[in-house]
């Protein structure tokens, strides 16, 4: 295991408690998320139920509709036809789906591939079907029949403007390249090759393993779940499901050196900046930000029922994961809190030359006016509100003095910086904090009654 897999691996006690909670504060049905470096999954940690009214446990192997996600497989299926010299990047959409004309704005026709892969073509987002409302997906006459009235908002290259019509449409280019059905050509070139037997184009035929996706959460209302639907032809926008094991897998395909995919020169290209605004920056079906001060080549998905967010960072060869099944799920927000802790991690933050096992008093320790969440991430004893979608902001590392007695840093200058506090051993433990009622370790979700 490298340096930087210890010091993220260290990370999972805090890690797991912390998005425990998360799942249980936000009433997120089923949470899922995932971290690897190299080809090394050093966490995977899912909480909640696949389907609440069943009673089912969410698992590793439980599946997600990934949605958006879908475009960084079209992307890539694309960038392998270029790189096996069956397309041009540069070439126009129309030269290999000839009904993508109109004839009245003549500009379209010369709408290329690239600008597609980097919502730069001015592109409708979706057209003037429904389907994300009524649960109905346009079939292919629908998409064709669209393209003189509403299809080009923009010229190409003149902003930037995501759309899922436009991945749609290079779902069509792939078929009429490859002369196969798009959900075909994907699976037998991307998904067989690299194992990935949970990652299917479409809803699988078999959905014993795939998660219930349910409607926001409102004051009074209960979550209620939410029909699968097919995405049919517009599977290359937004149709793919997976699960925590494959995503992270797929990411190490994209690994700049990982020998996966396709040469590293193809790689770099879709994952460089091809155009910006907005303030967003696209590469070749990747999305290109920044989270924690890390660079990822990230995407996100939302899908009735589903948000999911993910990435790949090269410089530290990690990947991360996170897939909720609600559709006001946190998941880019979590996924920046993650990425947060990862950055003090790789830094080194949590090292320190001597530090004791203080695991045996790791836990929540709630009072009338906060819980905080206490943790041993390697020879550190962190503190954080576990409330915080970004847990690093309100990140404690005490100083230890002897045993189990610490002093508080100086990060938080209106909390109790310079003071002492210490743990007292037992079943439960407790925790002596300055001004603060002696507080025993508990489980919020288990507490029996109000405080």
């Amino acid at each position: 295991m490298s340096e930087t897999s210890e010091r993220i691996a260290a990370l999972a006690p805090l890690l797991d408690d912390w998005l425990r909670f998360q799942q249980w504060y936000r009433e997120i049905p089923s949470l899922a998320v995932g971290i690897s470096v190299g080809g090394e999954t050093v966490y995977a940690g899912v909480h909640g139920m696949a389907d609440v009214e069943r009673g089912t446990t969410a698992t590793v192997d439980t599946r997600y509709r990934i949605a958006s996600h879908s475009k960084v497989f079209t992307a890539t299926a694309v960038m392998a036809l270029f790189a096996r010299g069956a397309l041009r990047l540069d070439d126009a959409v129309s030269e290999h789906v000839p009904w993508f004309r109109s004839s009245k704005n003549t500009e379209l026709e010369s709408v290329t591939i690239r600008q597609l892969l980097s919502h730069s073509g001015g592109i409708t987002r979706d057209g003037t079907t429904t389907h994300w409302f009524e649960d109905r997906f346009p079939d292919l006459d629908e998409i064709v029949a669209q393209v003189d009235e509403v299809v080009p908002v923009f010229g190409p290259v003149e902003k930037l403007k995501y759309s899922n019509i436009g991945f749609t449409l290079l779902g069509q280019v792939i078929e009429s390249v490859t002369a196969q059905p798009y959900e075909t050509h994907v699976a037998d070139t991307l998904l067989t090759p690299l194992g990935l037997s949970h990652t299917t184009p479409d809803l699988p035929d078999d959905m014993a393993e795939h998660a219930t996706g349910y409607t926001m959460r409102l004051p009074g209302r209960p979550r209620l779940p939410v029909a699968h639907i097919r995405a049919g032809v517009m599977n290359s926008a937004t149709g793919f499901s997976s699960t925590v094991g494959d995503l992270l897998r797929w990411y190490q395909a994209h690994l700049v050196g990982s020998g996966d995919l396709f040469e590293d020169r193809h790689k770099r290209e879709m994952q460089r900046v091809q155009f910006e605004g907005g303030g967003m920056r696209w590469g070749l079906g990747f999305q290109l930000a920044s989270h924690g001060g890390l660079d990822f080549s990230s995407h996100g998905g939302g899908y009735p029922g589903f948000i999911t967010y993910s990435g790949v960072n090269q410089k530290h060869e990690m990947a991360i994961v996170v897939l909720t099944s609600t559709i006001d799920g946190p998941a880019r927000e979590l996924f920046a809190g993650i990425a947060n802790l990862v950055k003090k991690s790789v830094d080194g933050d949590f090292e320190a030359e001597v530090g004791p096992d203080a695991s045996g008093v790791a836990g929540f320790y709630e009072n009338r006016w906060s819980i905080e969440q206490v943790a041993q991430v390697g020879s550190k004893l962190a503190v954080i509100a576990p409330t915080a979608l970004d847990p690093a902001a309100s990140l404690q590392m005490l100083d230890h003095i002897e045993g189990l007695r610490f002093r508080l840093p100086d990060n938080l200058p209106t909390g109790s910086p310079g003071e002492e506090v210490w743990f007292e051993p037992g079943d439960p433990p407790i925790l002596h904090a300055p001004a603060v009622p002696p507080t025993e370790r508990s489980l919020p979700w288990d507490f029996p009654g109000p405080r």
